[in-house]
């Protein structure tokens, strides 16, 4: 169960129109990601709203959905926070909750020197038995972390294995880390999903909204099916292109495409968030019916 490789879809949360918590569909969401065999979930990614979540309501979704998959593929939760101590804390309740792995990027409110990213990586890993994903994101978290900083965390603290590369193109960083031992994952919703591929990543991070385009992506790949894997990729990329304009826009795609889908009852986003224009969803209807996807309403309807 701990291992982490393939497509693992982030989760989005799911909220009924008057902004609480809708927990009935979560199952539902779980279950379409299982039954269209992706290898595993993320819950509390960037892509889950976290940051709109109060601590309560963390542990509430993580036990929905530690329950709803049940054992049957990994779950994998974010844990990250701006204190160590409070990272740490985290990181131990979601492994009791039964979390397969965790996910965490650094500080980011007071940015670190080495050392301090080195201790936060140390001291959660050495909190926990289960396998640990550093998030590689210096784009929107300010924090580089050179192959020479996460060799030493490897090093000492051998569950810290895995790193999720976020700022493209990841290739010859991924090659560097996969010879000091870490296991690779993609993320930057997919976009760059071929060449991500072809560097020899072990698994990816995409939205939740079609998962099933993935994982036959993915299959065609590893088949060998390379050509086959980049016309489907080729088609679904002026979507994964539109969605990726912000996280706002994203979450918003994958909460339109699960409503149309009657896995989420609302497409509710909380606030602040900046909705799609009618304009946009117009031409996002556009994109999805190239993809053989069904038209969307706007969030309002």
């Amino acid at each position: 169960m701990n291992k982490i490789s393939g497509v693992l879809p982030v989760l989005a949360v799911p909220f009924n129109n008057d902004g609480s918590l809708d927990l009935d569909s979560i199952p539902k969401l779980t279950e379409l990601c299982i039954n269209n065999k992706a290898d595993g979930v993320v819950i509390f990614g960037l892509a889950s709203e976290l940051y709109k979540l109060t601590d309560n309501e963390r542990i509430q979704i993580l036990e929905k959905v530690i329950s709803s998959i049940n054992s049957r593929v990994p779950v994998i939760v974010g844990t990250e926070h701006s204190g160590t101590l409070a990272a740490v804390a985290r990181s131990i309740e979601a492994e009791k909750l039964g979390a397969s792995a965790l996910m965490l990027y650094p500080p980011t409110f007071i940015k670190p020197d080495e050392d301090n990213v080195f201790s936060y990586f140390k001291a959660v890993g050495s909190a926990v038995k289960i396998p640990i994903i550093i998030q590689d994101a210096p784009a929107w978290t300010g924090v580089p972390l050179p192959v020479s900083l996460l060799s030493r965390i490897i090093k000492q603290q051998p569950n810290v294995c895995y790193i999720k590369l976020e700022s493209p193109p990841i290739g010859e960083k991924a090659k560097l880390l996969k010879a000091e031992g870490f296991k690779i994952i993609s993320g930057y919703g997919a976009i760059h999903l071929m060449e991500d591929l072809t560097a020899g990543i072990d698994g990816f991070m995409p939205g939740c909204g079609f998962p099933e385009i993935f994982v036959e992506i993915n299959d065609l790949f590893k088949s060998g099916n390379i050509e086959s894997a980049r016309t489907l990729y080729q088609l679904v990329l002026p979507l994964l292109t539109f969605q990726l304009t912000s996280l706002d826009t994203f979450i918003e795609i994958q909460k339109l495409l699960l409503k149309q889908l009657h896995i989420f009852s609302s497409s509710y986003c909380r606030e602040p968030h900046i909705p799609l224009s009618s304009d946009r969803i117009d031409y996002l209807n556009l994109l999805i019916a190239e993809i053989g996807l069904k038209k969307l309403k706007g969030a309002k309807a």
